[in-house]
């Protein structure tokens, strides 16, 4: 015979096992469905899709962009699927702008605020003296584009306004380091190759005002093309752009 007590706590017992499942399924994590701290896009889900359709199944939940880490969110941004739409515009910054409209991960990106930093220790960990002779075309191609997306991401006016003095001093003497590897090893990465840390060092001279840069920079229609767009620019204004930047670099240790 069920008693009104056993009927009691059967409602009892069902309750909280029904309580303590919705407690377990809304306190579960999404970001430990990231792939070492990374968003794992999902691209067998979209394969066969149309882009519009690829592009909606790309954006990244609000629960894992709440989640996410500052370097997490800078790769899953650098990994976007869709990310090598930039060679199909005429321009890389064309290109970026374009990916930006797509990928949802910037808009959070540009409000972290630790973004600048995290940039700049994730750019130190790239190896732009690597053996090249031991991978193949293929591979380091991939390379110089990895390299490529990093510093597209950088030149932009959200990292680059944002920076702190400090900051400033740090990414330009280190991008300034690395394009004299690239002038170096110019076989390796090309006019493109070099595009991106040649408009980081600009961009940074031509919003801080610097007369001799400005000067030439206003007086230049290649290099101005080549600073707004993020576009190739020949040796010789490749040239001059780091000699003003080596001038530039001790301004900035000495302020």
């Amino acid at each position: 015979m069920i008693t009104k007590q056993n009927q009691m706590s059967k409602i009892l017992y069902y309750f909280f096992i029904i309580s303590l499942l919705t407690i377990l399924g809304c306190s579960k994590d999404p970001c430990n469905d990231l792939d070492s701290g990374v968003y794992k896009y999902p691209e067998k889900e979209a394969k066969g899709k149309s882009l519009a359709e690829s592009i909606e199944l790309y954006r990244i939940p609000e629960q894992v962009l709440q989640c996410i880490s500052t370097e997490g969110l800078i790769l899953s941004c650098i990994s976007y699927p869709e990310m090598r739409m930039i060679w199909t515009r005429n321009s890389l910054q064309q290109g970026f702008d374009y990916i930006e409209d797509k990928c949802n991960g910037y808009e959070e990106l540009w409000r972290r605020e630790d973004k600048n930093q995290v940039f700049i220790d994730l750019y130190l960990l790239l190896d732009f003296e690597r053996n090249w002779t031991d991978f193949t075309d293929l591979e380091n191609g991939q390379y110089v584009d990895n390299i490529i997306r990093h510093e597209l991401i950088m030149a932009q006016d959200e990292i680059l306004m944002d920076l702190t003095d400090n900051e400033k001093l740090d990414l330009f003497q280190l991008v300034l380091e690395k394009q004299k590897v690239k002038k170096l090893k110019s076989q390796d990465f090309g006019v493109l190759g070099m595009a991106g840390s040649i408009a980081i060092l600009s961009r940074i001279m031509l919003y801080d005002q610097y007369p001799p840069f400005l000067e030439k920079y206003e007086d230049n229609w290649g290099m101005m093309v080549a600073v707004d767009l993020i576009q190739g620019i020949h040796e010789m204004g490749r040239e001059e752009i780091m000699n003003f930047s080596e001038d530039f670099l001790e301004i900035l240790k000495n302020k």
